[in-house]
């Protein structure tokens, strides 16, 4: 009766909505053709497919196959498959009948092999394999010792079917030799093939997982580790589902216990692997296969998700799975094939055995958030995913051994900068830089002249690295393997803290185009350190003052900004009229700021010029300590251990003015273009807040600045009185401690 009810309810609906934009699949003519019984009836075809179409499971024309609709998507419920699709957004192209699915594997196959070129072997087979089964081996031999003969035994009737492939990572002329020695007949009957690439420096699941993409000949991509053993029977149940589905499907091999080894386990088309692929920007371990599987069932909906058992499959086991495919609405059917033979590797490491090494534990949960924020189409969930992983991210840090802070976080390390060591006392900057080169010098000898002994620079892949044009004994340039700007920027720099700072030590934390001043009676940071030590203090705040250039200087000569910008940019604001309520009570400055909004009204530029609302707040100098964290962009504190962020309190005391020189990249276009580039590593706020600044013309913009230039002031005035900032009572500066009024 139910479905008799609905279709009484879709025979309602308007014939218009059997278009879409992309194309018309109801055809009336085909449908009487098709099925005699609707001229027997004297029927209308549409109203009589509008009635009987989900009963009787028919198609409504050639080029949409109503069987094929309902066994690959699980969301279509009682409604009639058609109307159901029409409902669906534009931008949902999931295949509608198997000759599409066919089309669309053919198509997505070629373009595989050609990006990836797969590497023919030296003595090809007659008939390549319909499965690669495919083992990334590391510093693991006595795994490989353990199963490969037995894997490959039990396949030796399968050779026309199956390969083996390994690929060595590492120091692997041992595992070489071993394989090589005990398995020659494997090896010339092409059962067996071995590959030795030199591309990682320490183990990574996803990229060693991903270096089989030029290599594999099979249809089917199936990943193996080292200590798995693959059994006959289960080889023959994967070349059952592969025929019965088409060879369009992902299988997980999973058999509803964690730690089994079984998790890992995953086989799909080799064209839809090679497309998606393991992300790399994950963390090294855990959550690696989970991410592949999600996102190839979110890019692929006709592919059925397959499992031992629906009963206990990720998205009944995992939370996250569970939610991430609720949210994401993955129509992907899923199926059970039932369980078979099969044999438990070698190392079993048993449930529950993430929760027992909290490292490890907290890793998963970092790599599921940044599995879900790179994945989700929705950005409110987009955000949800990274304030969850900003917490899993603090945790780790807190909790991961200091001998694999720098191998997890950052490329091939020089062994001068992996042993270097910080003496007490010593003050270092630490800093995230791309494609900044001109700031760098100037910058370096800035703080260099105010007494910081080391710079630990992370170079997030500038075009030409910093390392090769910048040697000082003083500089360590490390590479980021992990995460992005936007993910994982404060986590690089927390790596470098906690593996190099000895306890309690002060450090720098700034961007490339920030100069901290110090106050007038303050000749370096050590200095200041030891008195915020006496006063019971752990960290200074500052406030940024955007730069802006001197008044009259001409635009064809700022083009060229970068490389003169000291020498160009020599003013400050200076506004001086009541706070507007509107910018006072906005959610960035009320944060930031609270009743103390005049201090960065007097001098927030952007917001004068260009109407944007940026939090000028930053804490620069900061002791660093076990369960203190940083914000991503240094504006404040996060704490594991119970502490409160700092408030607005700290604007009662001194404070470090940071001379801030992003305005420079406004006034050439290669710059400007850069800067809309990376908007997209921001949050969304400060990625408009960059779009309004940087997305017009460089003369435009400078109009606009020009208008302030009443209300500009000399930096010189400002470096002079900075050090009367304190006890600011109401949260304005003192009087006349910027000077001139704003001139009408």
């Amino acid at each position: 009766m139910n479905d008799i009810e609905l279709n009484s309810q879709d025979s309602g609906r308007s014939p218009d909505l059997l278009c879409r934009s992309d194309a018309s699949l109801f055809d009336a003519d085909w449908y009487r053709t098709r099925y005699a019984d609707v001229d027997m009836l004297n029927a209308d075809p549409l109203q009589h497919f509008l009635t009987w179409g989900r009963l009787l499971e028919r198609s409504p024309g050639p080029n949409f196959d109503t069987c094929f609709y309902l066994s690959r998507y699980g969301d279509v419920g009682t409604q009639n498959p058609l109307l159901h699709y029409q409902s669906l957004p534009e931008n949902d192209n999931r295949p509608l009948s198997p000759a599409q699915l066919k089309d669309d594997l053919n198509a997505l196959t070629e373009r595989m092999n050609a990006q990836w070129q797969p590497i023919p072997p030296s003595s090809p087979r007659a008939v390549p394999p319909t499965i690669s089964y495919c083992i990334p081996l590391m510093g693991r031999l006595d795994d490989i010792r353990g199963t490969l003969a037995e894997n490959l035994a039990t396949h030796a009737e399968l050779t026309d079917r199956v390969e083996f492939v390994i690929v060595l990572f590492g120091d692997s002329a041992e595992s070489e030799d071993f394989i090589r020695t005990n398995f020659p007949d494997a090896l010339n009957s092409r059962l067996l093939r071995v590959i030795c690439d030199d591309s990682l420096d320490s183990w990574h699941f996803g990229k060693a997982k991903n270096a089989f993409r030029p290599h594999i000949l099979g249809r089917i991509y199936s990943s193996l580790d080292a200590d798995n053993f693959v059994t006959r029977d289960e080889t023959l149940r994967l070349l059952a589902m592969d025929s019965q589905f088409d060879g369009h499907f992902l299988l997980h091999h999973f058999s509803g216990q964690w730690g089994d080894g079984t998790s890992g386990r995953v086989s799909m088309p080799a064209a839809v692997y090679r497309s998606i692929g393991y992300d790399s920007s994950l963390l090294p371990r855990q959550f690696d296969e989970m991410d592949l599987i999600l996102r190839a069932l979110q890019r692929f909906p006709a592919m059925p998700f397959l499992c031992i058992d629906a009963s206990q499959n990720i998205f009944v086991k995992s939370t996250f799975a569970c939610k991430f495919r609720n949210d994401e609405r993955l129509p992907n059917r899923i199926i059970s094939i039932g369980d078979y033979p099969r044999r438990a590797p070698l190392n079993p490491r048993g449930e529950g055995y993430a929760q027992q090494t909290p490292y490890i534990n907290h890793m998963g949960n970092l790599n599921a958030g940044l599995s879900g924020f790179g994945a989700s189409s929705n950005p409110d969930r987009s955000r949800a995913y990274l304030e969850k992983l900003t917490v899993d991210k603090h945790r780790l840090l807190d909790t991961m051994p200091r001998d694999i802070l720098l191998s997890t976080f950052f490329h091939s390390l020089r062994d001068e900068d992996t042993d270097w060591r910080i003496l007490p006392g010593q003050i270092c900057a630490f800093l995230v830089v791309k494609n900044e080169a001109h700031f760098l010098p100037p910058l370096l000898a800035h703080y260099r002249r105010r007494g910081v002994s080391q710079f630990f620079i992370v170079d997030d892949g500038s075009a030409h690295p910093v390392e090769e044009w910048m040697t000082d004994a003083d500089v360590h340039v490390f590479h980021p393997k992990v995460g992005s700007f936007r993910t994982l920027k404060t986590a690089w720099v927390e790596a470098l803290m906690n593996y190099f700072l000895p306890p309690g030590s002060w450090a720098l934390t700034i961007d490339a185009d920030e100069f901290v001043h110090l106050p007038a009676d303050t000749p370096s940071f050590t200095v200041l350190a030891a008195r915020l030590e006496q006063q019971g203090r752990d960290f200074m705040p500052g406030l940024m003052i955007d730069l802006l250039p001197a008044p009259g200087t001409a635009f064809e000569v700022l083009q060229y900004a970068e490389r003169d910008f000291l020498q160009l940019f020599t003013h400050c604001g200076n506004a001086d009229e009541p706070v507007p309520e509107s910018y006072s009570k906005h959610a960035s400055i009320a944060w930031a700021f609270g009743p103390h909004a005049r201090l960065a009204w007097l001098v927030d530029v952007r917001n004068h010029a260009f109407g944007t609302f940026d939090s000028l707040r930053k804490i620069p100098f900061l002791r660093w300590q076990p369960g203190r964290h940083l914000n991503q962009g240094f504006h404040t504190l996060h704490y594991t251990d119970g502490r409160s962020q700092p408030g607005h309190e700290i604007w009662e005391s001194e404070i470090l003015p940071v001379y801030h020189y992003k305005l420079v990249r406004l006034f050439s276009e290669q710059t400007r273009a850069q800067m809309l580039r990376e908007a997209g590593n921001y949050h969304d706020r400060t990625k408009e807040n960059l779009t309004r600044i940087f997305g017009g013309d460089g003369s435009v913009a400078l109009a606009k600045l020009r208008e302030l230039e009443p209300a500009t002031m000399p930096i010189e005035n400002l470096s002079a009185r900075m050090a009367l900032l304190q006890n600011l009572g109401d949260g304005g500066f003192p009087s006349g401690i910027l000077g001139v009024k704003r001139v009408a």
